[in-house]
This record gives structure tokens, sequence and C-alpha cells, in this order.
């Protein structure tokens, strides 16, 4: 048995609080992330012991060996005894490391002072793993480590986009011919289960995921509440309505029920429209080969190449959003569809630090609050003061004594922060859509001219006691975070 160094040992001696009974919030939450740094120090040193070892047990030899199990096999046969874990999961440490000592060893360096987490390793490993060109492999290391030494935070989607738009950038020849041996191996398989279930799979574009889930959720939220099946049952029963034509019927027994009316599973039936949207440079449509990634909302960033295919569809429409003042008409405080569509390219996940839910399902939020009794003194409805946050998020922001700011910078990319009702500032995203597609910020939008917004049911009839407090606080704490900002361009981002 190996003995542990660690438990010995007080919290001090490694730089971490001992005793924590007592201590102020900001300061847990500060060793918090102090510690959670310290789990990427530590795998850090994991790496490069395990690297290490292959030097020294496999080296050369893993190009000549062709036992079955062969000096790799035994060398992560040691790591997987040593550490009592299964012999694959020895194994995927073991390519992790190599791959981090030999193909990206500035993100390993990242791993070590905290730039990226634990977690996000496998994502950035299994994403650059079929480059094969050294040169290619080094542009992409040093263009990933440049992006997680940014100030601000990564969610685990942000990080899968930001990896994605460098490799397709780099490596677009590869990432062509990945593509179509992935689209030629698409699949469609039935498998028996217990108790007389069975499962069905397949495998098939994005797009056509995309649009048959889309449906399938629609058809499934055609219910009243009293319909007895889980959410994860109705979508079961309504894939089955989509390629059977059976009609789709809610359960809760009422006779009188008319939840499921306006559903037609039928392919002509109203329930058959479905949109998907992708954003994309106009230019990249124009040419051969090559060009810029893009971005789909719900999947991610996809190839220039997978941008031409879908731009041939015989259902694609394809709409220019071009640069110049785009004026707001009407309501002053709900945005436009052409504001709308514009921050949820813009920012493409609620911009909560850590949130991964797409801005099409979120909420569109003014960050200085729009006062509907004085508009004068409200935010403006304009990119500027506005941003998406999930439902969750909203209200956090909203009804609790978190604050949010966004400022934008000289590039006019969106900087938005975070402080907890303590005081503690965390930053917003490292990653937008300003990186995909940096045209964005040449559109501009006028705000409408400031007056009351038309009645809603959802409006309330009386404001909160507190709101003129709660507005100036916020005013206040925004005021003190972009000074101490503006006096401290050195200080060193979140750890994630």
């Amino acid at each position: 048995m190996i003995e542990s160094r660690w438990a010995g040992e007080s919290p001090a001696a490694f730089g971490l609080l001992g005793d924590v009974d007592g201590v102020p919030v900001n300061d847990l939450l500060t060793e918090l992330a102090h510690a959670t740094a310290g789990q990427s120090f530590l795998e850090w040193q994991r790496y490069r012991l395990a690297a290490e070892l292959h030097t020294q047990l496999v080296g050369e030899e893993v190009l000549t060996d062709y036992r079955m199990i062969d000096s790799t096999a035994l060398c992560a046969t040691r790591i997987a005894t040593v550490l009592s874990i299964a012999q694959v999961s020895a194994e995927g440490l073991l390519a992790r490391a190599v791959a981090l000592r030999d193909r990206l060893p500035q993100v390993l360096l990242c791993l070590r002072d905290g730039a990226v987490a634990p977690q996000h390793i496998r994502t950035i490993v299994s994403r650059t793993d079929l480059i094969t060109d050294e040169t290619i492999a080094a542009m992409v290391d040093a263009a990933i480590a440049e992006c997680l030494r940014r100030r601000g935070s990564w969610s685990t989607n942000r990080l899968r986009d930001m990896v994605d738009r460098i490799v397709y950038t780099h490596d677009p020849d590869g990432v062509r011919e990945r593509r179509q041996v992935a689209k030629d191996a698409r699949a469609f398989w039935t498998e028996n289960d217990a108790d007389g279930m069975g499962v069905v799979g397949a495998s098939m574009t994005a797009e056509n995921t995309l649009l048959l889930a889309q449906r399938v959720h629609a058809a499934a939220d055609h219910v009243c509440a009293n319909d007895p099946r889980t959410k994860a049952a109705r979508r079961s029963d309504a894939l089955v309505a989509l390629t059977t034509g059976v009609p789709w019927e809610c359960l809760c027994g009422d006779p009188d029920c008319a939840a499921a009316q306006g559903w037609d599973a039928t392919p002509t039936g109203p329930g058959t429209s479905v949109v998907i949207h992708v954003v994309a440079d106009t230019t990249t449509t124009h040419l051969k080969h090559g060009g810029k990634p893009g971005f789909m909302p719900g999947y991610g960033v996809i190839s220039a190449e997978h941008i031409r295919d879908l731009a041939l569809r015989p259902d694609a429409i394809v709409r220019r959003l071009t640069g110049g003042s785009a004026t707001q008409p009407g309501d002053p405080y709900r945005p436009s569809a052409a504001l709308a569509r514009f921050l949820w390219m813009r920012d493409q996940y609620c911009v909560w630090p850590g949130c991964d839910q797409p801005a099409m399902r979120c909420d569109a939020d003014h960050v200085t609050e729009y006062d509907h009794d004085n508009p004068d003194q409200g935010g403006q409805t304009k990119p500027e003061d506005m941003n998406f946050k999930c439902p969750f998020h909203h209200g956090v922001k909203t009804f609790t004594e978190f604050l949010d700011d966004q400022t934008i910078d000289d590039h006019g990319r969106p900087e938005v922060t975070i402080t907890t009702p303590e005081g503690l500032t965390v930053d917003g995203p490292a990653h937008t859509g300003y990186d995909l597609h940096p045209q964005l910020g040449d559109i501009e939008f006028t705000a409408p001219p400031n007056g009351p917004p038309p009645p809603t049911p959802h409006q309330p009839t009386r404001r909160r006691p507190r709101l003129a407090d709660k507005h100036a606080r916020r005013h206040h704490e925004r005021e003190r975070n972009r000074r101490t900002r503006k006096d401290d361009d050195e200080s060193d981002p979140p750890p994630f």
C-alpha cells in the first residue's frame, strides 16, 4: 500500500486555509477558487509523471511492438494497479499525457497555471487528436493556450466551441475528410431491451438531429399539465406518432382537453414546421474550399464545408445581416427581432459564468434595469445594455442581490461581470460570437425613443418599495467595479 503524504499535513503547509470556521464568505469563495486551481496543478503533475513513465517504459518501442499486451498496455497496467482504476482509464490517462507532452505543451502549461480546469483537458485533447501535421499542431496549441489565458470564464460548451473554431480554421482539409467519413458512417439501429422494451438509435448530420429533436419536443409539449407521463416518456411517444402518423393525444383523461389540438404528426400537418439557424460568413458560401467556420445553435461550431452543404439544401433560406445603422422601431422595452437575433449570435449562450444554456432559449435582459415608471432613468434597449440570460440566472439577477454589469471594449466586444451579494466580482464569458465573427462589431443599432412599454399581462402593476434603493446600489457597485478594473488591467483572471 502506498501511503498518502497529504492527510498528515496541515492545509497551511500547502498554502491553504486551515480552520475555516467563521471565515468570511468572500474569503471562502476565494479559497475555493484557489483550491480548484490547485487541482489543476496536481493534474499537471499527474500528466508529467505519466508522460515520464511512457518515456522510460515505452519510448520508441511503440513503433515496433506488435504484441497484444504491448509495452504501452503494460505501462498503463502499472498505473491502473497503483491508482486502482480500470485498465481503459489508465490507458486514457497515459494517452492524454503523451498528447499534452508532444502535441499540446502550451496547453499543459495552462493546466499548471490554473488557466484551464482538469475536466476540460479531455475535450481539448480529443478534439485536436486527429491533427497529424506538426506545424499545424503547434499553431493550434499556441492559439488554444492564448485563448485559455484570456481574462474571462469558460463553460464546457464555450471551451469546446473555441477549440473547434481553432481546429477548423487551421486544419480545414482534415476536418472535411473526417466529416465525410462520419457522414458515410451514419446509421440506424434497434436493440431489444428488458421487460418488453426496445431501444432505437440513429446517427445523422447535426442539422437533421436538430430538426428531428425540435419536432419531437414540439409534439411532446402539446399536452396539458395533467398529462401523467414524464417529459422523457412524452418525447418517446411523440417520436412514434411522428414516424407512424397516429394522432397525438394528451393522456390526461379529460374528454374536453384540447391541448393536443393544433399538432398534426402527418408530413403535411402544421406540426411539421421547424427551423434551425446557422451563423456564417457570407463569403464562405461562395468559396469552393476553405473559409471561416460558423455556428449552429444547439450544436456548436461547424466547419466551412458544412456551411456550404447547408446552403445548398433546397429548404435553406439565406439572410444577410449587414453593417451600418439599424434603427430600432416600435416598442422601447422589448428588443426587435433584428436586435434579438443579433444578441443571440453575439452571446451564443447564457452570459452567466459557467452556464451553457443556448442563447436562443434564454431571456433578453436589460443589464441596467429598464425603469417602467420613469423610462428616462432606465436601461436602453440596445446591444450595449442587453444580453441573454437563461431563466434561472435572469431570476437570480432580478430578484436577488447578485449584480451584473456589461461594458463595451475598444473593439466593440461586451465585457460582462457578475458580482456576488458579498461583493466578489467574476468575469463573464471569455469566448463569444465575436471570436467567430468579428464583423458583428460593424453592426449598429439606434436605441428607440424612451417611453412606457405597452401593457402586458406579465408586467407588474406595482413596483417593489426597495426598487429605487436597489437601482442606486447597482449603479454604485458598477461604477466601483469599473474603476477597479481600469486600475487593475494586469490582474489575474479567475482560474476557469
